[in-house]
């Protein structure tokens, strides 16, 4: 890849917050991305703790039992159903948009021995009714669903629930989020190349962009990876969360479940289908 053709790519892109939003468009089904996941170079990537850390704090919030069944949303390359599954005795089934991240977590269940069931879904297209013991949306990725479905697809995790069933909500926090002005942006390097990770949010309507642009190694093109989220306050989650049949028992400002504050970048909630 010639330096004049990066050069003039990146003087010419269209500005961030100029992107229209567009909640069917996610860089999550694209051919470049799932093929990238399905390949022996994806090795995932990290959480904001280890893995076993995250799961044992959500299985300490939903007071997981074993032989009990979890519904994973947006389940990744299933980092979390692994050790639900491995060391709390779970029934896991995942689910998640992107097929190569789903082919990447079927990889990792066989290479561990675990009866995992994965598919190829969207949250809005769940539709077991009173299977689940519990259900988990980590890694934000509530926010990635269009707010006009929001309420929607809860209603939907509510329904797939058995009585008495918890849910875990791993979220961005809006307060926290909004201090840090509209747009941010920083080089990185990953093991395909090199990447500039961009972010706008858009006060107004509380919804961030993101955009990957990626320099491959071995391509003739660059790669944009675009997402868009909804951040959400407590208060707003809450009352989609009411509204849905829910009802929030715990609330914490990060993984070592302190309180939540507008100070924490991140919310945890815990929940019971009413």
């Amino acid at each position: 890849m010639e330096l004049d053709y990066i050069i003039d790519y990146l003087a010419k892109r269209a500005e961030i917050k100029n992107i229209p939003i567009r909640w069917d468009a996610t860089g999550y089904t694209e051919e470049f991305f799932n093929n990238w996941a399905a390949s022996p170079a994806f090795s995932g990537w990290e959480g904001d703790r280890p893995d076993e850390e995250e799961a044992d704090t959500i299985a300490r919030i939903l007071e997981l039992k074993r032989g009990e069944t979890l519904l994973d949303i947006c389940c990744g390359y299933g980092r979390h159903a692994a050790v639900f599954a491995a060391k709390h005795g779970q029934e896991v089934t995942g689910i998640d948009i992107s097929r190569g991240l789903i082919a990447a977590a079927k990889k990792n269940a066989a290479e561990k021995g675990l009866k995992i069931r994965y598919e190829v879904k969207q949250a809005a297209d769940i539709a077991w009714k009173n299977s689940f013991n519990t259900a988990i949306i980590v890694n934000n990725s509530f926010s990635l669903i269009a707010p006009e479905h929001a309420q929607a697809v809860l209603g939907k995790v509510h329904r797939a629930l058995k009585p008495g069933g918890r849910l875990f909500l791993d979220m961005d926090n809006k307060p926290f989020n909004c201090r840090y002005g509209e747009y941010a942006a920083r080089w990185h390097r990953w093991p395909l190349g090199l990447t500039l990770e961009e972010v706008y949010f858009h006060n107004d309507i509380s919804v961030e962009t993101n955009r990957d642009v990626s320099l491959v190694k071995g391509s003739d093109r660059i790669h944009e990876f675009i997402i868009f989220k909804r951040i959400y306050a407590a208060d707003e989650i809450k009352e989609l969360l009411k509204k849905s049949g829910f009802k929030v028992t715990q609330t914490y400002g990060d993984w070592d479940l302190t309180p939540l504050t507008e100070a924490n970048p991140k919310m945890l909630l815990g929940a019971v289908k009413e």
